[in-house]
């Protein structure tokens, strides 16, 4: 009996000596989620449950990538510009992060600074500056034994989002164009698995025309063996897109993590076996018991910071009242650029009640970084904005962004009338008029009329740099002590 045991033995030990597993961690749309109420999710809570996952697993055999929107979305994030958060990533060992769209909101040159912080490496094979890649396209890395090439895509609607990136020198290449060229190098160096991070979900949405969807990418490259995606906020614990190519994204604002397992046999250069899953936290989830003294500053500081007061008798404001708050937004654009008119909506769907108001409760009335645009237009084009906005209400759709106007209105005959009740039709009078930087790029093509407005020369569309955040945080505190 134990000859037969050892003949057996001498068998199997060969194929168990041939197979490496390597376990892939993937995170996304993180938002700067840093921390939060005791029982939600945060990235402090993350940072532990991952830290704990892959030591269980040996950092040598495992991989940790974040596909992107990582550095903006709440207001700790605002008052260093991400930076606390790539010290927790650093902290939390990952090894590549690609960029998403939001990662770009705080400016290029915030995004260079956070790359130079980051202890790993950021992957972004579309992006250009000025010409010339400013991160590498992709990166070959050695982990359970296997050489394991990682390519990061940003997303390519960058341009529907935010005001002119160009004006930068950022241009956004088209993701299938990308691969076309970074394939071949990777296929050069042979690498036993290729994965790639990139900063888009399953489905693209209609509103871009899309010429390509996920599958497309699996159908085109059937070398890729793991797509990590992200951007649409929906888990997706694991599915099969085509051939062999695999599929999986991790859900929103720090919630949890994806993760596969990869047996792959180096003798016959074969992958095994390909599973993954989701991980969702627990809401009691525990955070790092022994963060380090520096850290810990920090935190205090920006929980103090959040909590400081800006003014003490402003009206109740909310996604509620939608108007009220707009026009809330109108009058403190006005106030500081004297725009005569000035388009704005709601941004999220936080209630504030009147009275007391902290640096926290403004910025989740604006959660976002956009910056006050300027256009000089005649009455045609406002009247084709105008009438591009009914329509977004009219949808009475969550996402449709409808603007609410201050210093004009459309009458029912189409006559445009003035705040100070003139009516304007004279096409060569141009009045300056102010949006939010996301709305003026079209808002992720919602309002493509617009777009074609803001591209014209005439109306001369110029961003103040004026974030609108602190422009509301100004007003209120001037006119609500």
């Amino acid at each position: 009996m134990k000859l037969r045991h050892s003949v057996l033995l001498c068998f199997l030990l060969p194929l168990c000596l041939a197979a490496e597993t390597l376990h892939v961690y993937s995170t996304t749309d993180i938002h700067g989620h840093l921390f939060s109420s005791r029982n939600k999710p945060n990235l402090l809570k993350l940072s532990e449950a991952l830290r704990n996952d892959i030591a269980g697993k040996g950092k040598e055999n495992t991989l940790l990538i974040d596909c992107g929107d990582l550095i903006q979305g709440t207001f700790e994030t605002q008052l260093d510009n991400g930076s606390l958060v790539l010290q927790l990533m650093n902290r939390t060992g990952y090894d590549a992060w690609v960029p998403g769209n939001h990662d770009f909101e705080l400016g290029l040159q915030t995004l260079l600074d956070r790359k130079k912080e980051f202890k790993g490496t950021l992957l972004c094979a579309n992006l250009l500056v000025h010409g010339k890649p400013p991160t590498a396209a992709w990166k070959l890395f050695r982990r359970a034994g296997l050489n394991i090439a990682v390519i990061g895509i940003t997303s390519e609607y960058i341009s529907t989002w935010n005001w002119r990136p160009s004006e930068q020198g950022i241009a956004i290449l088209k993701t299938m164009q990308a691969l076309s060229t970074v394939m071949p190098e990777v296929m050069k160096a042979k690498p036993d698995l290729i994965l790639l991070g990139i900063h888009a979900g399953r489905f693209q949405s209609s509103r871009f025309r899309p010429d390509w969807q996920m599958r497309d990418i699996a159908l085109r490259y059937p070398q890729i063996d793991l797509i990590l995606g992200g951007h649409t906020h929906t888990p997706v614990k694991g599915l099969l897109l085509g051939g062999k190519v695999w599929y999986m994204q991790a859900g929103k604002h720090a919630a949890g993590y994806s993760k596969a397992e990869i047996v792959y046999d180096k003798k016959k250069k074969k992958r095994i076996s390909l599973s993954s899953t989701y991980i969702e936290l627990p809401p009691d989830a525990p955070e790092p018991r022994n963060l380090e003294p520096e850290l810990k500053r920090k935190l205090a500081s920006i929980r103090k910071n959040m909590n400081s007061t800006v003014c003490r008798n402003a009206p109740a404001l909310g996604a509620g009242n939608p108007e009220q708050l707009a026009l809330t937004f109108c009058k403190a654009i006005a106030d500081q650029t004297k725009a005569p008119i000035v388009f704005h909506g709601v941004l999220s769907r936080a209630e504030k009640h009147a009275g007391k108001y902290s640096r926290k409760d403004v910025y989740d009335l604006c959660p976002f970084e956009n910056t006050v645009i300027l256009m000089d237009l005649s009455p045609s084009e406002c009247r084709t904005i105008l009438r591009e906005q009914q329509k977004a209400r009219e949808l009475r759709k969550g996402n449709a962004m409808p603007q609410y106007t201050w210093g004009v209105s459309l009458d029912a005959n189409g006559t445009l009338v003035l705040a100070d009740g003139q009516i304007w039709n004279n096409e060569q009078k141009r009045i300056t008029t102010a949006f939010n930087s996301f709305i003026a790029s079209s808002a992720g093509m919602r309002f493509p009329e617009l777009k074609r407005i803001a591209a014209g020369k005439e109306v001369n569309g110029r961003d103040t740099g004026l974030k609108i955040r602190l422009l509301l945080e100004s007003y209120l505190r001037r006119n609500f002590q």
